[in-house]
């Protein structure tokens, strides 16, 4: 499986150059006044990669009322310590994080606590099933990422111990309230998603943000020369690249498999879940015409596992989880044939078929749409053999015919749309 694309090699490349510059000059250019604005602009640039992802994990809604409450318990919890000293041990905020609400904590806090503990959370709950071995080991590894961050962000004046420490001028009160804390996260995680019953696996993607968090940091202590720190986070970095590796899924890869009522139930790989007893899955279909009234259609790559190298519509696909069909409509297109359609029309929105070739079976709840195209596609042969534009009323004549070879699908849309008088009005077929 191909992990990272060239062009995302190419950006995660970029991003750490950039980073390990912004790190250079923290280190030896004093801070300017306008820091504390600089500072919050990069929380939000760090958290924006966890968050993404836990969006495609739980859903917006829901990746807004976890990151909420990570937030808010960030925050009582740091509030707290600087008040009483527990749990990290008595310290204060400088002003360099941004605006501290009540005179305490920057409200930065909530952002940059909540990615590293959902990073820790999906290596535990991707490689430990036994649930309170679990949040001990989340705990430990935001162990392992403070003592990456702690010593950095002393350094460069972010917060300061009233006492010191042994660490770089970090105690070790403090580490010892960073697996208190760190507990606390991962028990509100384990609660929240037993509520929620997530269906997709607790995607790899989720650790970006700690990744890029911790180069940032790492980077920090080379140009401190903290060695210590340093190579910590080195062997961080190491191994979240490759828990990445390893646990990583695309999230178009995996199908929603849903009841009678189109409920889903479950998610499963593309390839795998498809065999010779698929399960009721969500998925589209969409006809596009140009001007002319031709229809696209395309030709199945001879790769794909159903159907290949089969004449059929202009595109099919699935709908991920949290998706809206329409959604998924525009994402197919532009990734097999590289069209943005202005408008889409539902015209069978409750088409369902099942068909079988070659012992795999289709078995799909699948939304027929309808647009309007006037440029020419640009076919990804990861997915299109080929593609033409054929008159409409030649396509509907020749696909009548099963000897002709069209994917059984297009012939029961095609039935579908003669007698639909939604399709009549749209008038594409004769425009």
């Amino acid at each position: 499986m191909k992990v990272f694309s060239n062009r995302i090699l190419l950006v995660i490349a970029t991003a750490l150059v950039l980073l390990a510059t912004a790190a250079f000059f923290m280190v030896n250019v004093e801070m300017p006044p306008w820091a504390h604005y600089l500072s919050g602009i990069n929380v939000v640039l760090f958290a924006i990669p966890s968050f993404w992802a836990t969006t495609r994990w739980l859903g917006r809604r829901d990746a807004i009322i976890l990151f909420a409450a990570l937030g808010i318990l960030a925050l009582a919890i740091e509030t707290a310590a600087t008040i009483t000293g527990f749990p990290y041990g008595h310290f204060g905020y400088s002003n360099l994080l941004g605006y501290r609400l009540f005179s305490y904590v920057p409200w930065t806090v909530a952002l940059a606590w909540t990615p590293l503990l959902l990073a820790a959370y999906v290596v535990a709950r991707r490689t430990i099933e036994n649930l309170p071995l679990r949040i001990v080991v989340v705990a430990l590894i935001l162990l392992v990422f403070d003592l990456v961050l702690d010593p950095g962000a002393v350094r460069l004046g972010f917060w300061r111990y009233a006492e010191g420490g042994v660490f770089y001028g970090v105690p070790v009160s403090n580490f010892f309230g960073w697996i208190f804390s760190g507990g606390i996260g991962a028990v509100v995680i384990e609660v929240f998603t037993a509520w929620r019953k997530p269906l997709l696996p607790a995607p790899a993607q989720m650790t970006s943000s700690g990744f890029f968090i911790v180069a940032f940091w790492t980077s920090i202590a080379f140009f401190a020369g903290m060695w210590v720190p340093l190579a910590i986070g080195g062997i961080v970095i190491v191994l979240l690249s490759i828990f990445y590796i390893r646990y990583h899924y695309a999230f178009d890869d995996m199908i929603v498999m849903v009841d009678e009522d189109n409920k889903p139930i479950a998610t499963a790989r593309r390839r795998s879940a498809h065999d010779h007893d698929t399960k009721l899955h969500r998925a589209f279909s969409v006809f596009i015409f140009n001007k002319k009234g031709e229809i696209l259609l395309q030709q199945r790559a001879l790769t794909k596992k159903t159907w290949p190298g089969v004449w059929s519509n202009s595109c099919c696909g699935h709908v991920m989880l949290h998706e809206s069909t329409e959604a998924a409509v525009r994402r197919r297109l532009g990734y097999e044939l590289g069209l943005k359609v202005a408008k889409l029309d539902l015209v069978l929105p409750d088409f369902r078929y099942r068909a079988e070739k070659d012992g795999i079976v289709e078995n799909e709840i699948c939304p027929v749409f309808v647009g309007l195209s006037e440029v020419e596609p640009r076919p990804n042969p990861a997915e299109v053999h080929d593609v033409h534009w054929l008159s409409w009323k030649q396509f509907a004549e020749e696909v009548k015919d099963p000897s002709n070879g069209y994917s059984p699908w297009a012939r029961e849309e095609v039935e579908l749309l003669l007698r639909s008088p939604k399709f009549r009005e749209l008038g594409v077929e004769s425009s």
